[in-house]
């Protein structure tokens, strides 16, 4: 918050005439707002649509409710040094040709003629282009640890002692309450804790669970973010991938503080490339959960709004967010899809450009401890700029699964149903599901060997529950399952054969694979990483 308030007080000092702060946070960022007038010894004159011009919560005059008359009684009252505070003017921008050259005029009086500044606070803002060069933006951040702890003290100080109540205020219920809150708005925050109240009349650690599940609906409710619940994976349930997991496991102690005094920075992100359907989004749930971390889902294809600036804006919005929920994993699935048309811009007006220039810029400057995870299937698709170090720590490439690796996903897969790895023949699913039953380089994915046994698990129970045979789920009824499938690596021959020309000059092979033991095609694909 301190570089918030102190780049707004440059831009004040500046002369900035028009200063935008988009944010849902009215009220918080008016009394921010208040002090940091009060020591440059300006007025605050807030103005809304329903009450004109208010002066220390006081109206000034009716006639300011007019938004033209507004802006012109301004430049009078802007003689004295002043900050206009103005709030949901976006809605007077659309459309009225006349509201946009009076709020331009006004801006060039105040810069040459008046010691005040305007602020422009609304959720959104379609910036005219007659005014994009007198209008800047600055992003009011989310309510960092500091500031939440204060907002949960005095929320709770102002009902300690009140009858029909118990708070706790102790430090460490404020402390894990704190942590809890951390990405929400103030005003929700208020909200989740009154409700904790009138749920059980009670405040303490107890609640730090209800805020967390608040904050899930919170955070999807933007409909850009969805908060994913990794309380049932672990790396345990990832078959495989072990050059990776070796990889991810390192990265896990640079977040700690330890890690910081021993000059280490946050790592960045890693980016996974690959077959369809070979364990990239399912290692993202599992790495959160062994981290300890909040997954944050980015949904590239809601980022894109049908509002011209929306897009934009709601970009930062995400990105803000991941920021404040930190240390957290910000998770971009396919994110090529998104960023399609970011290379010409030409069939959107260039806000495919825009939110591109926005996520990379962020991606290689942030000194937050939020760390990227994005997949990707079509690697054509990528623009280059993504693909140059310093956007990630690395990129791996996931092939289709080695015969060690079809074994320990068919383990995985058989105790997830409830039955014993050793009750089956492990050896001949493995043969079966790779090259010995079609050819050299096809073999079946990972959620291709979970369908199968789901598919065998549900004729033997058929079998049990229809045709009374009590016959419990085996080898062949699985071994079935895998010839009525046709693999993706024989429909999509020519796709995986370029991917795999590509990941071997441009990416770290994922998997650990002995040369004695791999193909042919596993053999030329990658390189291992020494540790």
């Amino acid at each position: 918050m301190s570089e918030f308030l102190t780049e707004l007080e440059c831009l004040i000092r500046a002369r900035y005439t028009a200063i935008h702060i988009p944010t849902f946070e009215e009220e918080r960022c008016i009394q921010l707002t208040q002090g940091l007038a009060q020591k440059l010894n300006k007025r605050v004159i807030i103005w809304t649509a329903t009450n004109g011009f208010i002066l220390n919560g006081s109206p000034m005059d009716a006639k300011s409710i007019d938004f033209k008359a507004a802006s012109i009684m301004a430049r009078e009252l802007g003689k004295e040094p002043s900050l206009f505070i103005w709030c949901d003017i976006h809605n007077f921008f659309k459309n009225q040709p006349t509201f946009v050259r009076c709020f331009r005029e006004l801006c060039q009086f105040l810069r040459m003629n008046c010691p005040s500044n305007s602020m422009l606070i609304s959720p959104a803002l379609d910036i005219p282009i007659e005014l994009q060069k007198e209008i800047t933006i600055l992003d009011l951040p989310l309510p960092e640890l500091e500031e939440t702890r204060q907002i949960i003290k005095n929320f709770a100080d102002s009902y300690v002692g009140k009858q029909g109540v118990t708070v706790h205020n102790d430090a460490d219920t404020i402390d894990g309450l704190s942590q809890a809150g951390v990405g929400l708005t103030q005003t929700e925050i208020e909200n989740t804790l009154a409700k904790s109240l009138v749920q059980d009349h009670s405040l303490d650690s107890d609640d730090i669970n209800r805020i967390l599940q608040e904050k899930k609906q919170i955070i999807r409710k933007t409909g850009i973010l969805e908060y994913v619940d990794t309380s049932h994976f672990d790396m345990t349930k990832v078959g495989g991938l072990q050059n990776l997991k070796n990889w991810l496991e390192r990265r896990k102690t640079a977040f700690t503080q330890e890690a910081r005094d021993f000059g280490l920075e946050y790592p960045k992100g890693v980016l996974l490339v690959g077959i369809p359907g070979c364990g990239k989004s399912l290692s993202a749930k599992c790495v959160a959960s062994a981290w300890k971390m909040p997954l944050l889902k980015l949904d590239m294809g809601k980022i894109f709004a049908g509002i011209v600036g929306s897009s934009e804006a709601n970009m930062r919005s995400a990105l803000q967010l991941s920021e404040a929920i930190a240390p957290s994993i910000l998770w971009i699935d396919e994110i090529e899809k998104g960023l399609a048309g970011s290379s010409n811009g030409s069939s959107d007006g260039g806000t495919s450009t825009r939110v591109f220039g926005n996520l990379l810029t962020w991606m290689q400057e942030k000194q937050s401890p939020v760390f990227v995870f994005a997949t990707a299937n079509n690697i054509q698709s990528l623009p280059p700029e993504l693909l140059r170090k310093g956007r990630f720590d690395e990129i791996f490439f996931i092939d289709l699964p080695s015969a060690d690796e079809r074994k320990e996903i068919f383990s995985i897969m058989l105790h997830g149903c409830r039955h014993n790895p050793q009750d089956f023949d492990l050896e001949t699913l493995v043969n079966l599901s790779g090259e010995q039953t079609w050819e050299e380089g096809v073999r079946l994915t990972g959620s291709e060997i979970e369908a199968v046994v789901k598919d065998a698990l549900l004729e033997a129970f058929y079998r049990k529950s229809v045709k009374k045979d009590n016959t419990d789920l085996n080898t062949q009824d699985i071994a079935s399952a895998i010839h009525h499938l046709v693999p993706l690596a024989k429909s999509r021959e020519d796709d995986i054969k370029f991917i795999r020309n590509w990941a071997q000059e441009n990416a770290v092979r994922a998997s650990m694979i002995a040369a004695d033991s791999a193909s042919a095609a596993e053999v030329s694909m990658g390189r291992n990483i020494e540790f």
